[in-house]
């Protein structure tokens, strides 16, 4: 079996070099390739043809490769009758349109061979316990490139795919509040506010500050920092807010924080509207020309990280002293948990990362003005989190990405008036799809009454024991 490992991994890392080569190869030989599909040079003899041909070698004469990738697209599928698509041209057009998938594709095979390896050397078995998550992970990285190299940047699916990254992370967050430590508070969008702002601010381009702040004198700051460390500065501006609300807030328990987190996000969203602070916040105009990001891996790894950072505090001895202070707050203290210092580090954590949220979700709508930060935020957020469970890292992460799906995407056909011949479909008509959406989250919560995962989370150790016990169940059978 090791010997069959490696020799697995060696041809893995073969196949890699391969595809690695073939894809570096095609990469400049757009215009010999466009010879090479028309040896007969038919677009001679075609006004069309030509035409579409010429936008081809404009755009790639222009360095504007995205052009240049659609006008190809175009001009092979308005001509394929004409041109030749088989054989080794075939395949040269195949990894010149998806070279940078191809690349992704060799780098998960390399992945795995490494993987292999290790597997097939480890003696200790600590090293296997990490195979398969590392491998995992970059299915999920290499994946995200590939489907949006293939869907393209502005589709659907990848709206869904960045925005429920965003969302996991802003329920993840939440989570740690809410459903480990027991505390439950509605300031999730005041604390995205904070962060949002905080990474505008700093990130808009120094050039377009006149232009931004053109009501406030091109505004008091006028440098630029940095995408990374404009969100770091994101999540601590947040939690230095939660770490000055918390003194009070923290005081109160049920209701009452909820009421008072809430009032300080309301508060919060009124203040930074506020034209005497319009040379920093700008007021209640739009905040714009900060740096966003280009593709979907952006979100989907600043989102990880963050999410494996809480999920390695909820496993430490903090972790426990939180669960322990939502079980029973007399029995916490009487084991010698200090539950205020306690409750202010979640606090403060949890709106750390909320404010980072907050910068992702700016980056994503390119723009940011405080009249959008509302409560319906901080609703939608905690409806993420009841739904996947209360308590449940992977139930809030699955719930994000099927919220945002629902929402935005598989429900939208509804908001469209359906006609069958002369019979117009009733009820289907511009706001039909929040009321189905309602339904469908009522139907979830009546029937997970913990949410989809409850307080429980993926594992691929449980997940192992299950398929060695129907192995063994399946063998006593036979």
């Amino acid at each position: 079996m090791k010997v069959f490992k490696i020799i697995l991994a060696a041809l893995l890392v073969i196949l890699a070099l391969v595809i690695t080569a073939s894809a570096l190869t095609t990469r400049g030989t757009l215009p010999t390739l466009l010879e090479r599909m028309d040896p007969e040079n038919l677009a001679a003899q075609d006004a069309a043809m030509q035409k579409a041909k010429d936008r081809v070698t404009t755009a790639l004469a222009e360095n504007n490769p995205e052009r240049a990738q659609r006008s190809l697209d175009r001009y092979i599928n308005g001509f394929s009758a004409q041109l030749t698509l088989s054989g080794r041209v075939g395949y040269d057009l195949f990894f010149f349109r998806n070279g940078p998938s191809m690349l992704a594709l060799a780098l998960f095979l390399v992945v795995a061979a490494a993987g292999l390896i290790a597997h097939a050397l480890d003696r200790s078995g600590r090293v296997r316990k990490l195979v398969l998550p590392a491998i995992l992970i970059t299915v999920l990285y290499v994946g995200v490139y590939i489907v949006e190299n293939i869907a393209g940047a502005n589709s659907m699916l990848m709206t869904v795919l960045k925005k429920g990254a965003i969302y996991a992370l802003l329920a993840v967050s939440m989570n740690l509040l809410n459903g480990f430590t027991g505390l439950f508070s509605l300031g999730q969008a005041g604390f995205m506010l904070i962060g949002a702002y905080t990474y505008a601010i700093f990130s808009i381009e120094t050039q377009s500050r006149a232009q931004v702040y053109q009501y406030y004198a091109g505004g008091i700051i006028q440098f630029q920092l940095p995408a990374l460390v404009s969100i770091a500065l994101a999540g601590l501006a947040a939690a230095l807010f939660a770490f000055l609300i918390g003194w009070p807030v923290l005081r109160l328990k049920s209701d009452y924080l909820a009421i008072a987190t809430l009032g300080f996000a309301e508060i919060i969203r009124a203040i930074f509207q506020y034209d005497g602070l319009g040379p920093l916040t700008n007021g209640s105009n739009l905040l714009r020309k900060f740096t966003v990001f280009d593709t979907a891996l952006f979100p989907f790894a600043v989102a990880g990280v963050c999410i494996a950072l809480i999920a390695l505090l909820i496993h430490s001895t903090y972790g426990r002293s939180f669960k322990a202070i939502r079980d029973d707050e007399v029995a916490a203290e009487a084991m010698g948990i200090n539950l205020y210092a306690h409750k202010q580090m979640a606090f403060v954590i949890s709106s750390f990362f909320a404010g980072v949220g907050g910068a992702l979700l700016a980056m994503y709508q390119t723009t940011v003005q405080a009249a959008a930060f509302t409560s319906a935020m901080t609703y939608e957020i905690l409806l993420i989190v009841v739904i996947g469970g209360m308590g449940s890292i992977s139930g809030s992460v699955i719930a994000s990405f099927l919220f945002v799906a629902a929402s935005e995407w598989w429900l939208r056909f509804l908001d469209n008036e359906t006609m069958l011949g002369s019979f117009r479909v009733p009820l289907l008509r511009s706001g039909f799809r929040m009321v189905v959406f309602s339904v469908v989250i009522m139907a979830v919560v009546l029937f997970y009454r913990k949410g989809i995962m409850g307080d429980r989370e993926l594992s691929l150790g449980r997940f192992r024991r299950r398929l060695s016990h129907r192995r063994k169940g399946g063998a006593q059978d036979g």
